[in-house]
């Protein structure tokens, strides 16, 4: 038994980068907030360093003083952008990996 909260152990228990960044677009962000420590030291111990760049940003941009506009800076708001594409790219890494090896297979 784990000490985990049962969204946090999915994270634990995820067998690669591809399912991690999965579950990195898919959390609520109040639990990425919450718990970005756990989260933090979960990402680090699977050398997952994509995912502690992409959590440091969604933190950035969360925690970021907000203009007369409600937009927080246009720099962090880029940064947070960039990391959320990265996420979208690894997570989609294992799917289109398959899909090219089904077609080659044709």
């Amino acid at each position: 038994m784990t000490t985990l909260l049962p969204i946090i152990e999915e994270l634990a228990d995820a067998t690669d980068h591809a399912a991690r960044a999965r579950w990195l677009l898919a959390t609520p962000l109040a639990v990425l907030i919450r718990d970005q420590v756990t989260i933090g030291r979960l990402l680090s111990a699977a050398g997952f360093h994509e995912g502690l760049a992409y959590l440091a940003a969604e933190i950035a941009a969360l925690s970021a003083v907000r203009g007369p506009d409600g937009l927080a800076a246009f720099t962090v708001r880029m940064v947070r952008e960039h990391a959320c594409i990265g996420m979208q790219v690894i997570a989609r890494g294992r799917a289109l990996e398959g899909a090219h090896a089904a077609a080659g297979a044709r």
